[in-house]
């Protein structure tokens, strides 16, 4: 794995927490927070199976 990998993906997991729990106390409809959070957990692993 390149370095530069290892280092955004540390930083995409220590970044992840925060975003989601952004999302889950913003405003807007409960689906609408329900389907940015499916779709950001989505990305993340998809992105961790890239990087391994």
């Amino acid at each position: 794995m390149n370095l530069i990998e290892e280092i955004l993906m540390i930083i995409g997991t220590i970044m992840l927490p925060y975003g989601l729990y952004d999302i889950a106390k913003g405003e807007g409809d409960k689906q609408v927070k329900i389907l940015l959070i499916a779709i950001s957990l989505t990305l993340f692993i998809v992105e961790f199976l890239l990087v391994r």
